[in-house]
């Protein structure tokens, strides 16, 4: 195949997906007004809901992390930066803001020792940060008191971040599990909201319940019409702007989930998700929280907050507090040489730390 036909065997493939999905969701419309009370895939008795408008106001905060790695021969040099914010909203309006721990901060910088597999050198370096991530949320909470706390990436680790039984790195896995249940913890006894925010989510749990739950019993067409669609892609017709999908807990079945069975049940019986369409001109944001009864109610909550922060740019919908941790915690490759160029002037040139694939004379 040459590349003037893979490009266009390309374009067909995402022109067709893209009528695929429409397709499916206009004829998945007539089960938006539908009552499904009793459903337990449905805990709110329908799939769509309005989502009721919130003037910011108050504390809101976020948290977002960067980071750079480097391997030295048998280290691995890792550098993490992880910013919260803090804006205060005054009738709708940003009135002052806070960072922590600083506007500016140079990076942490994170030693992984050690012969570690390829994959278990992934899971280091993202259980690492994940910690900083915990921390600088723990803190956040302490000193600003936030009523809303914005966490970028899923409420929960992800089933990457579970080490095989055998590694070496099973001991820090479960620190980060008790880091995040007393994150949890935390955050309901200072009275905050956690909420998370997937930026570009390949979650299929409402497609399941469409297919498990509703498809198998009203029968509108085969469900597995459905199979290889992710949520986001379902949801971008099927919503309007300004509406939410209903809330769905995170898994069908906890004790079958990687990382959720290893949660105490007070919190892995407690995580829902939900989707919102803030922007016409861009797919759904899946929203992740915390809820122990009242789902409809915090769920609207979550949603409304969510939504508020996410619709400025109607091509772009991420709430905003998240942004600006983004931008301020941001790396750039060269900043972790200048750590790299440190130890190799101590180190000397007799000692062989550089990677084979920097030596090479051509």
């Amino acid at each position: 195949m040459n590349l003037t036909s893979a490009i266009d065997r390309a374009v067909q493939a995402i022109h067709s997906g893209e009528q695929r999905k429409k397709a499916l969701s206009q004829r998945l419309l007539p089960l938006k007004g539908k009552d499904f009370s009793g459903l337990e895939g449905v805990p709110e008795g329908r799939l769509c809901f309005q989502v009721p408008r919130w003037m910011p106001t108050g504390a809101v905060a976020g948290v977002d992390s960067g980071f750079v790695a480097k391997r030295l021969a048998n280290v691995d040099l890792v550098l993490i930066r992880t910013v919260g914010v803090v804006f205060r909203y005054q009738n709708g309006i940003i009135s002052s803001s806070d960072y922590y721990p600083g506007y500016f901060s140079f990076p942490q910088p994170h030693l992984s020792l050690g012969s570690l597999e390829h994959d278990e050198a992934e899971q280091s370096k993202s259980l690492m940060r994940l910690r900083e991530e915990v921390n600088t949320a723990k803190k956040i909470m302490e000193l600003h008191s936030p009523q809303y706390l914005f966490i970028d990436g899923s409420i929960v680790p992800q089933y990457q971040d579970k080490p095989r039984k055998e590694s070496a790195l099973t001991g820090k896995y479960s620190d980060i599990l008790t880091e995040f249940e007393s994150l949890y913890a935390l955050a309901e006894k200072h009275n905050c909201t956690l909420i998370s925010t997937v930026e570009d989510s390949r979650g299929s749990r409402f497609r399941q319940i469409l297919q498990e739950d509703i498809l198998a019993r009203n029968r509108l067409f085969d469900g597995s019409e459905l199979d290889g669609l992710l949520d986001s892609s379902l949801l971008d017709y099927f919503l309007l702007p300004g509406q939410r999908s209903c809330a769905f807990t995170y898994t069908k079945d906890i004790t079958q989930h990687p990382v959720l069975q290893d949660f105490n049940s007070k919190w892995s019986r407690s995580i829902y998700g939900l989707y919102i369409k803030p922007a016409a001109l861009d797919r759904p944001l899946r929203v992740e929280f915390i809820c122990h009864g009242g789902l409809k109610e915090k769920a609207d909550e979550v949603a409304s907050v969510a939504f508020a922060l996410s619709s400025f740019h109607r091509e772009y919908a991420y709430p905003s507090v998240l942004i600006e941790a983004d931008l301020r915690a941001k790396l750039k490759p060269e900043e972790i040489d200048i750590v790299y160029n440190r130890i190799m002037d101590k180190l000397g040139a007799s000692v062989k730390m550089r990677m084979r694939r920097e030596n090479r004379p051509f």
